[in-house]
């Protein structure tokens, strides 16, 4: 048994969308939910807090059934995108609102250590950047101990740079705390940075959970396969005879580029020769090149720009993955 546990749980907005899933995770563990708009990732935070009560199906938390119990009862705590901190408040009363603790100044300043803001305290709202908004949020959420915490899109507000900052604050919260935590995003950069596992919903379903790596270099089918990173998908039958007619998908780090004087055989080695180079993007750190092998296109990452407009490549052939 896991520490939360979804059970069958239905939800039915007529012919619009409808939700019907199971999935349980452990107690500690920081779960992310992933997936398109609209596939239901919101409202599986809004069930689980009490928000929404549910149709169908029942919500256990630590051994105990929650589904019917009302929302300020169930102890979960919840981080939203937009902060929702009290404007009226300095960040020391935020973070004491709720606060379960005999020692309030002494738990207080060591939620601001732990969000790396010691000295904040005395603080009002309107003077923090979003980022530090946002850290005082996840300590008034910590404060009031809760058996879990949600967390919808928490750092979808802030801009790049900042975000992969904070979601190195947040897991290092969660190692330090061991909090249990179902976070919600439509990065699926951030969720493969700071998860133990990843949810991925397609249309109110379960598509994949499992670890990371996984998820990956293993994906159970090929919506899974596109939406945890980039690849070509190509049919097989531009590798070699294929009569079942399946499609292969490439990640670009698995196609290497050669100049078509060297040798490349291998019996581990798929080789295509003559790839015509349509285009070639930089990034900062390497080179996207965009190919047309037969008609096929195919997208590999390479730290070297191509001489030529024709490269011969080679894929690893237990890289490809086949459906």
């Amino acid at each position: 048994m896991g520490y939360l546990e979804c059970r069958n749980l239905r939800q039915s907005y007529g012919k619009k969308f409808s939700l019907d899933l199971s999935f349980s995770m452990d107690e500690g563990e920081l779960l992310c939910i992933i997936g398109p708009s609209g596939s239901g990732k919101s409202t599986l935070l809004s069930l689980i807090s009490g928000i929404e009560d549910l149709q169908d199906g029942n919500i256990i938390l630590g051994g105990q059934d929650i589904t019917r119990m009302p929302i300020q009862k169930r102890r979960i705590g919840m981080v939203f995108q937009d902060f929702s901190l009290f404007p009226t408040m300095n960040v020391e009363q935020n973070i004491q609102y709720g606060m379960i603790a005999q020692d309030k100044e002494a738990r207080t300043k060591e939620l601001l250590n732990l969000v790396g803001l010691d000295g904040y305290g005395k603080r009002m709202v309107h003077e923090l950047s979003g980022g530090e908004a946002q850290r005082i949020a996840l300590a008034r959420a910590i404060a009031a101990q809760p058996r879990i915490l949600l967390l919808d899109e928490p750092l979808s507000a802030l801009d790049a740079p900042l975000r992969k900052r904070l979601r190195t604050v947040i897991k290092q919260i969660h190692q330090k705390t061991g909090t249990t935590m179902l976070y919600v995003t439509h990065d699926r950069e951030e969720a493969f940075a700071i998860a133990d596992r990843i949810l991925i919903l397609k249309g109110g379903r379960i598509e994949a959970i499992g670890k990371p790596e996984e998820l990956y270099r293993n994906p159970p089918n090929l919506f899974v396969a596109s939406f945890t990173g980039e690849g070509s998908i190509v049919p097989m039958s531009l590798f070699a005879d294929d009569t079942e007619k399946r499609t292969a998908f490439i990640r670009p780090e698995d196609i290497r580029i050669h100049k078509q004087t060297e040798e490349k055989n291998d019996d581990k080695t798929i080789v295509i020769h003559d790839a015509k180079v349509t285009e070639t993007e930089f990034n900062g750190t390497s080179y996207i090149v965009s190919l047309d092998c037969n008609g096929q296109a195919l997208r590999a990452l390479t730290d070297r720009k191509p001489e030529s407009e024709t490269v011969d490549i080679s894929i690893i052939k237990e890289k490809v993955l086949l459906f």
